[in-house]
C-alpha cells in the first residue's frame, strides 16, 4: 500500500468549516410583519455593522433614526455596480441587505422582460391602463434570473479573499401553496420551494399572539417570532425554514445578532425568550 503524504502541496485552497464566519439568509413573511425592522437591528450587531441596505421596496421609513447606509438602485446596471463593488472593492461594510427579493423580481426582473422599465431603469407609467400578461417562458426566465441573483449575492459570504466577505441578508414576501398546504417564499415556479437550498438560513418571520391570565385579567401578548427550522402545525400546514450548523428551531423577538449567533445558543431547541414586546389587557 502506498503511503500518503500529509505535507503535499495542493493546487487549491483548503479551509476548515470553522473558517466560514459569514452567513447568507433569506427572511420571508407577510407584508407589515417587520422584515425591514429586523434588518435595521443589524446596526446593533458589532460584527455585522456597518451594513449597506439595498432598498428595492422603497420602505425604509420604518428605519427612520437608524444609522444605516441605504442605496436605491433604479436599474439592473446599478444593481450590478453594487454587486461588483462588494465582490472586488469593499473594505467598509461587514454586511449587505436586500429588501426585498419579491419586489426585485416583480419590478426589475419581470419588468425588464415585459418592457415595463425604460432604458434609464425608471418605470414606464405612460400607459397605466396597459397590461402585458407574462407568458410561461417569461416566468421561467425571471425564475432563472432570480436564482442567478441569489447565488451571486450568497457567494459574497464565501469570497476567496476572506477580508472582503460579508453577511448577506435578503427579505421576501410569503405565499400559500394550497395544493401542498405549504407556506413558503413568494417566488415564481419551483424557486419558491428551492430558495432555501441557496442560502445558509431560510427563516419565516411572523407575529404570534397568545393569551395569558394574570391577576384575574387576560393579557394578550404579541411577539415577533422567527422560525428557523421546517415545521408542520397541528392542522398539517407546513412552513419552509432551515438553518445550517444549528439545532435552534425558533427565535422569539428576533434580532440580526440573534440570527447570526444562533448556532452558539446554549439551548439546542430554542433561542432564549425575552419579555413580550407588546401587551394589551381586556
Amino acid at each position: 500500500m502506498t503511503k500518503k503524504s500529509l505535507s503535499q502541496e495542493l493546487p487549491f485552497t483548503v479551509e476548515s468549516p470553522n473558517d466560514t464566519e459569514f452567513t447568507s439568509a433569506i427572511i420571508y413573511g407577510e407584508t407589515g410583519v417587520g422584515k425591514t425592522h429586523l434588518l435595521g437591528t443589524v446596526t446593533k450587531c458589532k460584527f455585522a455593522s456597518p451594513c449597506l441596505l439595498i432598498d428595492v421596496d422603497g420602505g425604509t421609513k420604518t428605519l427612520r433614526g437608524v444609522n444605516i447606509d441605504v442605496v436605491r438602485p433604479t436599474s439592473w446596471r446599478e444593481i450590478q455596480e453594487i454587486y461588483n463593488f462588494f465582490r472586488h472593492d469593499n473594505t467598509k461594510y461587514k454586511s449587505v441587505a436586500v429588501d426585498s427579493l419579491s419586489e426585485l423580481q416583480k419590478k426589475y426582473s419581470l419588468g425588464t422582460i415585459l418592457g415595463d422599465l425604460m432604458d434609464d431603469g425608471e418605470s414606464d407609467y405612460t400607459d397605466l391602463g396597459g397590461t402585458i400578461v407574462p407568458t410561461r417562458q417569461d416566468w421561467l426566465k425571471t425564475g432563472d434570473q432570480m436564482r442567478k441573483f441569489i447565488r451571486a449575492f450568497k457567494e459574497l459570504a464565501y469570497l476567496k479573499d476572506t477580508d472582503k466577505r460579508v453577511h448577506v441578508l435578503m427579505t421576501c414576501l410569503e405565499k400559500y401553496v394550497e395544493k401542498k398546504d405549504l407556506i413558503c417564499p413568494l417566488f415564481s415556479g419551483s424557486l419558491a420551494e428551492e430558495s432555501g437550498a441557496y442560502v445558509d438560513v431560510l427563516a419565516r418571520l411572523s407575529h404570534i399572539t397568545q393569551e395569558k391570565e394574570e391577576d384575574d385579567k387576560i393579557k394578550v401578548i404579541s411577539r415577533r417570532h422567527l422560525l428557523v427550522d421546517a415545521h408542520t402545525d397541528s392542522e398539517g400546514m407546513r412552513y419552509l425554514a432551515k438553518n445550517r450548523g444549528s439545532r435552534v428551531k425558533q427565535i422569539w423577538n428576533p434580532t440580526i445578532e440573534k440570527l447570526l449567533t444562533m448556532g452558539l445558543e446554549a439551548s439546542p431547541e430554542t433561542a432564549t425568550e425575552e419579555e413580550p414586546e407588546e401587551t394589551t389587557e381586556e
